[in-house]
């Protein structure tokens, strides 16, 4: 008896919490519907968004392949300016491997922009930057070449040797040989670690 007092008891309680707080359990449900419907809308646009820039990037590649250099270009171009964090380096590398971009401060500014697009790891964005050094190699822009190298220099990132040991071949390569040592050394230190 006692049993079945208590289950109505709790069953009475259950109805009451329902009946008081049916608006705020309603609204909360629609919230989450709501929610999960915004979250697969984005979700759906963003992998349609990112089948289009793959398919920009396919039809670039293959105007390259067919000597089309100005219409690849405007698309490789279009590319980078959606600061994808997969198509926008690959742009980036097809536009000077290919030597399609041949004003080099627009090449620096293609760099800088997907320098900084947000959602690229660390470490790609490093790897970005040594090819970047690379690239300062041809115009012997000292200071900038130290000023990209730097930070990965200073930092633990696993392109931290590679970082070093391109900036002492560069100082090696322009007969700075003092500073080339000083790099070397401070690879060397690295590796013995």
């Amino acid at each position: 008896m006692n049993d079945q007092i208590l289950k109505e008891n709790l069953q009475d309680k259950i109805n009451n919490f329902f009946k008081k707080n049916i608006k705020i359990l309603f609204l909360t449900l629609i919230t989450i519907i709501i929610f999960l419907i915004f979250f697969s809308f984005f979700n759906y646009q963003k992998k349609q968004n990112d089948i289009i820039i793959s398919e920009q990037f396919t039809n670039a590649s293959i105007l390259i392949k067919d000597n089309k250099i100005e219409e690849s270009k405007l698309i490789l171009e279009n590319i980078l300016s959606k600061d994808h964090k997969f198509y926008s380096p690959l742009a980036l590398n097809l536009l000077i491997d290919n030597e399609i971009e041949k004003d080099k401060k627009i090449i620096l500014n293609y760099f800088d922009q997907v320098l900084k697009i947000k959602s690229i790891s660390n470490e790609n964005l490093n790897l970005i930057k040594i090819k970047k050094a690379l690239f300062l190699f041809n115009e012997k822009d000292e200071e900038l070449i130290i000023t990209t190298l730097n930070p990965i220099i200073n930092s633990n990132s696993v392109w931290r040797n590679s970082a070093i040991k391109l900036i002492a071949d560069y100082f090696f390569s322009i007969n700075q040989k003092n500073k080339a040592n000083e790099y070397y050394k401070l690879l060397n230190e690295q590796i013995e670690k």
